[in-house]
């Protein structure tokens, strides 16, 4: 007898597991006025163009040398990224490695920069 009502107990378990209908929970949709998921950096000749240019302005060889001097380390033009946002928007991303361990990325916007934040 206690068999037949542990078979009929797990029965019961059974379809309400799949007879529910779920959980109600549900994800927010995505705003739609958001293009910040379609940003990639960009690749080629066009970034080498844009980072050749960065490379050698004075507002990046400032900082360059400031987080050098503060110990920072910088693995070179090849780690930079370079993004697009809008028209006439150019954002570089350059990664250092400070003198803690720690990378972050100090970015550039139109040449100018304008703040770091830890690489994810």
């Amino acid at each position: 007898m206690k068999k037949l009502l542990t078979v009929l107990a797990g029965v019961v378990i059974a379809l309400s597991l799949f007879v529910t209908t779920g959980n109600t929970v549900k994800a927010a949709e995505p705003d739609g006025d958001c293009i910040c998921h379609d940003l990639l950096p960009i690749q080629g000749p066009e970034r080498n163009k844009i980072v050749a240019d960065f490379l050698s302005s004075k507002e990046f060889q400032a900082k360059k040398l400031e987080l050098i001097k503060s110990g920072s380390t910088w693995n070179g033009a090849h780690t930079i990224e370079v993004v697009l946002p809008a028209e006439g928007v150019t954002m570089v991303g350059v990664p250092f490695i400070s003198a803690t361990g720690i990378p972050e990325v100090y970015v550039f916007i139109n040449g100018t920069f304008v703040g770091s934040a830890p690489a994810e």
